[in-house]
């Protein structure tokens, strides 16, 4: 989890395997950044290799990964990328998935994320998730309380925004 006195904290976040959707990771990141981690993003169609040798090449406390393709695929993927990176995860490393609710399903069900994220979740829970909160939606301190510092805050969505 970051903490406000370590600026050291990274995250590195990418679309394994031959999934090319990237928005996920990129606002995962940017949220990432909000919350004060150091970002790296590994790009699309991210090989197992690839994120392996950008997590210790960057000294990564915090691994966001992405696949938003075929279920049974994707199950085959995640069990091979968490083999893989398991020394890691003992090490310390937490790991974080986001993908589409099918998908999801099948990574929560591997037991090697910390996090599974399916794109029902709110902004503010991810936002919580990175700031190494308990609770998935905050507590009342943990948000800006005037309107000037909430829209500011909530930059660059408007805020009424449900998710």
């Amino acid at each position: 989890m970051p903490k406000s006195n370590l600026k050291a904290e990274i995250i590195v976040a990418g679309a394994l395997g031959e999934c090319v959707h990237i928005a996920g990771p990129l606002n995962f990141l940017h949220l990432a950044e909000e919350a004060g981690w150091r970002t790296v993003f590994l790009g699309p169609s991210v090989s197992i290799n690839e994120f392996v040798t950008a997590m210790h090449n960057e000294k990564a406390n915090q691994v966001g990964v992405s696949y938003r393709l075929t279920p049974e695929t994707g199950e085959r993927l995640l069990g091979a990328f968490s083999k893989t990176s398991d020394g890691l995860r003992a090490d310390g490393v937490r790991f974080a998935f986001g993908g589409t609710l099918l998908v999801a399903e099948r990574a929560e069900a591997l037991g090697f994320f910390e996090r599974v994220f399916d794109s029902t979740q709110p902004v503010e829970a991810v936002l919580a998730y990175l700031k190494g909160q308990v609770n998935d939606v905050g507590v009342e301190s943990d948000y800006p309380q005037t309107l000037v510092e909430r829209i500011s805050w909530k930059a660059p969505f408007p805020i009424l925004r449900s998710n």
